[in-house]
């Protein structure tokens, strides 16, 4: 077993001495290492175990290629890096489409929520027009329906206002006429002028004479025609005069 070890040493030893000349790839190196390769090969060849030795001998002359090893290794990594990156990249990309192509379906969605939100706003706004031109519109036949009223009810006023003067006026012409042919001098028409007959007292005709008078104040005077101011002015004179007449007579 010990002559083994000491044998497998010496073969690693051997060869990597002889691949020391091998290293740089240098032609003259190489050429002399040549020889005590050939040299080698002889001996491993006449020994019993000579792929043991062969083995252990190779070993030797990998040793001197550690950097080349290491180049190899690290290209090695690199390459299943970069196929690992890739399978990433790959991976990756494909997870940016699956989100984009989410993105656009929950953009659509969002399109198609605002567009019924705005199809929903215009129809309640529009309902909204509606309903409020309908109320303006009743709101503008009701004015008009109680403008045309207002109209009448001005129209009715007039012609009431108009019908009470032409009575007031008729009353008037017909009590002027009435008074016309009595005398205030005379004591029997004074009295009838007063709207008493004879045989009251003073008082009497007083009080009668005042309530008549009021009739014929200036405020009630102010809203009719000249015409019938001066009518109503003259039948004023003529109580004047008969009460006058009643005074003078019964004092």
């Amino acid at each position: 077993m010990t002559s083994l070890l000491f044998g497998a040493a010496g073969f690693i030893l051997l060869g990597y001495l002889i691949g020391k000349l091998y290293v740089r790839l240098n032609p003259v190196l190489m050429l002399i290492g040549l020889f005590p390769l050939v040299g080698v090969w002889v001996i491993v060849s006449e020994l019993e175990n000579r792929n043991f030795a062969t083995v252990f001998f190779v070993i030797g002359v990998i040793l001197n290629f550690n950097r080349p090893l290491t180049f190899i290794r690290v290209r090695l990594s690199d390459v299943i890096g970069t196929v690992r990156l890739r399978k990433l990249s790959s991976a990756y990309t494909s997870n940016i489409e699956e989100q984009k192509r989410q993105a656009q379906r929950e953009l659509y969605e969002q399109k198609c929520q605002v567009e019924e939100e705005l199809r929903n706003q215009k129809y309640q706004a529009e309902q909204d027009i509606q309903r409020q031109r309908r109320e303006a519109e009743e709101a503008i036949k009701r004015e008009a329906e109680n403008l045309r009223k207002e109209r009448e009810r001005y129209k009715r006023e007039q012609s009431n206002s108009q019908n009470q003067a032409n009575s007031n006026q008729s009353s008037s012409s017909q009590s002027s006429n009435n008074n016309r042919y009595l005398n205030p001098l005379v004591f029997a028409d004074a009295c009838e002028l007063l709207g008493l007959g004879q045989g009251e007292s003073l008082k009497q005709y007083k009080a009668a004479y005042l309530k008549l008078m009021k009739l014929y104040h200036s405020d009630r005077l102010a809203g009719l025609s000249e015409k019938l101011k001066k009518q109503e002015e003259e039948k004023a004179k003529a109580l004047n005069m008969a009460w006058g007449t009643v005074k003078k007579k019964l004092k």
